[in-house]
């Protein structure tokens, strides 16, 4: 059997995949806002106190690139992997998600790496888990 065949299901697969739940939006911020600097793929997965910071974020970046408008120096090599989850307790009603990162980070020319911890907290808003706060340590 040809190997498109085998493949087929499974990319059906992962394409039909309900990204709609804590860790899946967790990790497509991580994605979008760190790995890849977008900070409008990263807005659309927020609300609250986080939409509120990258909206602040994107405004500043007017003046360097417009929306949608990638990264115009090299970007390092940035890897990243959770590292820990937590659910908190209900406060008020809510149930929030966190999920803690670690962020590899080198220099395109190898010479420098670096790494930071992420905590990623996500919320159910009617119905869609959004990145409600980030903040980096």
């Amino acid at each position: 059997m040809k190997l498109q065949f085998l493949l087929l299901p499974l990319l059906i697969l992962v394409a039909c995949t309900n990204r709609n739940n804590p860790q899946a939006v967790a990790e497509d911020f991580v994605y979008h806002y760190y790995k890849r600097a977008n900070q409008e793929s990263a807005m659309q997965l927020t609300s609250g106190l986080a939409a509120e910071e990258l909206e602040k974020e994107i405004e500043r970046l007017k003046e360097i690139r417009g929306p949608n408008e990638p990264v115009q120096k090299e970007m390092p090599n940035i890897t990243y992997k959770q590292i820990g989850k937590e659910t908190a307790n209900e406060i008020e009603g809510t149930t929030y998600v966190l999920f803690n990162y670690q962020l590899t980070i080198k220099s395109r020319d190898g010479t420098t790496t670096r790494t930071k911890k992420v905590v990623i907290t996500t919320e159910n808003i009617d119905g869609l888990w959004k990145v409600v706060n980030y903040h980096e340590y």
